[in-house]
């Protein structure tokens, strides 16, 4: 009789999932505090009540926590008044970055490790969502009415052209053929 032989199973560089949820968690955390600052003094206690909702997601990804924090962060912003062009893009990349993150991690056990190819083809196909979501903001923040100075047209120039670069620089996953 021979012996059963063991499948082997070759990945390529990983990252612990426990990596992926703490950084989601800091992502919703910054997504709310940035959402406060848009048009409130920060207090501490905006801060800790941001980490709480940033733990909770970082603890259970697939809850509707994540998507409750993106409401929250617009919810803010809607009645903040106008926010400036800046901190709109900014807003708008985390909550996509949020948004992926949470889908990621709710897929994920505590142990896994997913493979950066993964994490970076994910991060790809999310460049190129937010170079139309970019321009959406800027002209929703143009119609709002705010002011927009040459500093801000710059400012959202380089943001683009930063999304477009990572688009380009971000591995493409192999096709199938």
């Amino acid at each position: 009789m021979s012996a059963a032989r063991e499948a082997q199973l070759t990945t390529a560089a990983t990252v612990p999932a426990l990596v992926l949820r703490a950084v989601l968690g800091v992502l919703v955390a910054v997504l709310v505090v940035l959402a406060w600052a848009a048009s409130y003094d920060v207090l501490g206690a905006v801060v800790g009540v941001a980490a709480a909702i940033g733990a909770y997601v970082a603890l259970r990804p697939w809850s509707v926590v994540a998507a409750l924090a993106v409401a929250l962060a617009g919810f803010l912003v809607l009645v903040g008044g106008p926010a400036s062009l800046p901190t709109v893009m900014v807003l708008v990349l985390l909550v996509h970055l949020v948004l992926w993150g949470a889908a990621l991690g709710a897929r994920t056990s505590w142990r896994a490790r997913v493979e950066v190819g993964v994490v970076l083809d994910g991060l790809r196909s999310l460049a190129g969502v937010q170079a139309g979501a970019q321009v959406l903001a800027v002209v929703a923040v143009l119609l709002a009415g705010a002011e927009v100075g040459a500093a801000d047209v710059w400012r959202a120039a380089a943001m683009l052209a930063a999304i477009g670069v990572a688009v380009l620089v971000l591995p493409r996953a192999p096709s199938a053929d």
